[in-house]
């Protein structure tokens, strides 16, 4: 998830376990706890562009990492606090429950999260909810406000507070039971087409979980399909777009290119604009992708073979404007 959502979270679990006995400085330190596991973007600059998309959501977002890191920085605090208040091993609790509560938030993203590095490469990703989504973070945001400018032990904090995690909590929840339904209409839709595989994923669209894209597998690429909650027709519209293997028959001994399959899981299409090569990771859709197959993949992996590869993400390569993508997706969310 965004960094924002991160500090929302933790400062509210910060104040669920400190607030009564240090304040607001729960708040402060919870959100720290929370974005920790981040951190491993001071590390980019030692790496490849291909990389970096690994050693995010790595060993820092793993179960070892905060087992082994939560109580040296609980230890830490509680030296650095010198207060007989609170013992160092409820600053490692807390720390433990922020870090612990970010990797569960990014797992269930398409990304993908190293629960278990160092000992396996496994990403996981549970799908239910985009990498950002204002619906989940603004109702929580104002809560916390709230209850971040109250008093210092008040009701008003502690209700503010709890309103804003149960919101957190229920929206989750949401997520997941709104991908299960969207999952089981996807899955109708694709038996009906006797060319299609079993092997098919749902996934919200940017900044919503109400309209979901879905792709499954054939023998030369994908089959692509929108549906949102508020259609009144349940049978989707799939369209096709080749995989293109044959454009990386230069790129065969190409490091960066086992790295990006192994970060996408396999699921690319590469595409060729001019005389460049792309890479794309399908898994993130295509800005506008809704409205069909000619829009440009959100996430896309520039292959050059004179200089090093890197992520091609600029909007100069889309087609359509951010502001004009948005109200196409707005449009589209209302259900047709």
């Amino acid at each position: 998830m965004d960094s924002l959502t991160h500090i929302v979270l933790g400062a509210a679990i910060g104040e669920a376990v400190l607030g009564k006995r240090i304040g607001r400085k729960a708040m402060l330190i919870g959100a720290l706890a929370d974005t920790i596991p981040d951190f491993d973007v001071f590390a980019s600059p030692c790496f490849s562009d291909a990389q970096q998309l690994l050693v995010h959501r790595g060993i820092t977002h793993s179960f070892f990492f905060i087992l082994l890191t939560a109580p040296f920085f609980g230890f830490f605090l509680g030296k650095l606090m010198k207060t007989t208040e609170v013992s160092w091993k409820r600053y490692a609790w807390l720390f433990l429950l922020g870090m612990l509560s970010h990797i569960l938030l990014d797992s269930m993203t398409a990304y993908g999260t190293g629960w278990f590095e160092p000992f396996s490469s496994y990403r996981v990703a549970f799908d239910s909810i985009f990498v950002a989504d204002p619906f989940y973070t603004l109702p929580f945001l104002i809560c916390v406000l709230i209850a971040f400018v109250a008093k210092n032990g008040s009701s008003t904090r502690t209700k503010w507070n709890n309103i804003g995690l149960w919101v957190s909590c229920l929206y989750l929840l949401f997520t997941i039971a709104n991908k299960n339904h969207v999952h089981s209409i996807v899955k109708e839709s694709f038996s009906k087409k006797t060319n299609l595989s079993v092997d098919f994923v749902t996934t919200p669209t940017p900044l919503n979980n109400f309209l979901w894209m879905s792709y499954g597998t054939d023998k030369s690429g994908y089959w692509f399909g929108y549906y949102s909650i508020f259609d009144k027709n349940r049978n989707i519209e799939f369209y096709h777009i080749n995989r293109k293997d044959s454009l990386l028959k230069s790129f065969e001994n190409n490091e960066s290119i086992k790295i990006l399959k192994q970060f996408s899981k396999n699921y690319y299409v590469m595409s060729q604009h001019d005389s460049t090569i792309y890479f794309n990771d399908i898994r993130f859709g295509q800005l506008g992708g809704w409205n069909g197959p000619d829009s440009a993949f959100v996430f896309s992996f520039k292959l050059n073979k004179n200089s090093d590869n890197f992520a091609a993400l600029s909007r100069t390569k889309f087609k359509t404007s951010f502001s004009d993508a948005l109200a196409s997706l707005v449009i589209r969310i209302k259900g047709k």
